[in-house]
C-alpha cells in the first residue's frame, strides 16, 4: 500500500456526500462533498459546500485548520460583533470550542485538517 497520497482539487469527482444536520439548518438546502485522504485522530482532505448556512458546533478537542481553495464564506462566532468573510488563498483556524454558524455564499471548497489536541 503506497504511503503517497493526493488530491487534485480542480479535477475531483464522486466524493462522499453530505448534508448539515437538520437541527443544524438556518437556511436554504446547502450540499456537502468530501474527499478524505487521511482519517482518524488527524484527518485531512478535500470538502465542499453549496450556499446555505448552518449552525457550527466544534467539541473541546477538535481543532480545525483549512485553506480556501474557491467560492466564499462567511463565518459567524458566537458572541463576535459581525461576521468575517473568508475566500480564495484564506487560511483559518477553527480552535477548540468554537460555535458560530457558518454561511456559503458562492459554491466552495476548502483544504482541511483537523486533530484532537491531548
Amino acid at each position: 500500500m503506497s504511503k503517497l497520497k493526493s488530491a487534485r482539487t480542480a479535477d475531483l469527482d464522486g466524493g462522499e456526500p453530505g448534508l448539515p444536520d437538520p437541527g443544524k439548518l438556518l437556511d436554504g438546502a446547502p450540499e456537502f462533498r468530501s474527499w478524505s485522504l487521511i482519517e482518524g485522530p488527524i484527518a485531512a482532505g478535500v470538502w465542499a459546500a453549496t450556499p446555505g448556512h448552518h449552525r457550527v458546533v466544534r467539541d473541546s478537542d477538535l481543532i480545525e485548520s483549512f485553506y480556501i481553495v474557491e467560492g466564499e464564506v462567511d463565518l459567524y462566532e458566537d458572541g463576535a460583533a459581525a461576521p468575517r468573510r473568508f475566500g480564495p488563498g484564506d487560511l483559518v483556524v477553527l480552535e477548540p470550542g468554537f460555535t458560530g454558524s457558518w454561511k456559503t455564499i458562492s459554491p466552495m471548497r476548502k483544504i482541511y485538517f483537523t486533530t484532537t489536541r491531548a
